[in-house]
This record gives C-alpha cells, sequence and structure tokens, in this order.
C-alpha cells in the first residue's frame, strides 16, 4: 500500500473484499439438471458499501498529517426465480414475495387507478 493516499487503498481493498463476497453464481446459480430438465436459480443481489476518511494536524507542531479512515460494506441476496429448460422449451417461474413493501406498492396502484 501507498502511504501517501491512504484513502484509495482503503476504498480498494473494500472494492476487492466485496468483489470476493459476490459472484456471478449469486446472480445466475448452478444449473440442476435431471430427466432431461433443467432449472437454473436466479437471484437479486443488492451491493452497498461506504467509505471516508480524514487527515488530522496538531496545530503547535509541524507533523505530516496522521490519516484516519474506515469502511464497510454488505450484500443481500434475494432469490427471485428459475429458469426452466425443458427440451426446447424455456420457461421463467417467478418466486412469489410476500413482503410489505409489495403490499405497499399493490395498494398505491389500487389507489392511484382509482382516483384516475
Amino acid at each position: 500500500m501507498e502511504a501517501n493516499k491512504p484513502i484509495e487503498n482503503v476504498l480498494e481493498n473494500t472494492l476487492k473484499n466485496m468483489k470476493s463476497m459476490v459472484d456471478i453464481d449469486c446472480i445466475v446459480g448452478k444449473p440442476i439438471s435431471q430427466d432431461g430438465c433443467c432449472i437454473i436459480p436466479i437471484s437479486k443481489v443488492t451491493v452497498g458499501f461506504i467509505s471516508g476518511g480524514g487527515e488530522y494536524n496538531t496545530p503547535k507542531k509541524k507533523v505530516t498529517y496522521p490519516f484516519a479512515g474506515g469502511s464497510g460494506g454488505g450484500c443481500n441476496i434475494v432469490p427471485i426465480g428459475f429458469l426452466v429448460v425443458t427440451g426446447d422449451k424455456v420457461q421463467f417461474i417467478k418466486v412469489e414475495t410476500d413482503s410489505n413493501v409489495d403490499k405497499i406498492v399493490d395498494i398505491i396502484k389500487d389507489v392511484v387507478s382509482k382516483v384516475k
């Protein structure tokens, strides 16, 4: 790591570690084949990270600025469905989600359509 670019080093390490957490197998799963049918799981991956830092100085001494910084991140993986391949037929089967957010969106759609 370069000592003169500490914030870049923090960002680089954060992104490198997050990349190792999420790979393509998280989004498009490994195919499962049986009896002429192939099922491929599909997921939605949400990734977020934050990083920051600052330099601080002792006002009465002429010293180089020390660096203080940190970073963090996380990911959320939610299955959304399955791609089913049978012969020459391809079908997407959606996983039903029953979250409160989905219910609120449906209610808002109903209210907007009634107001129109």
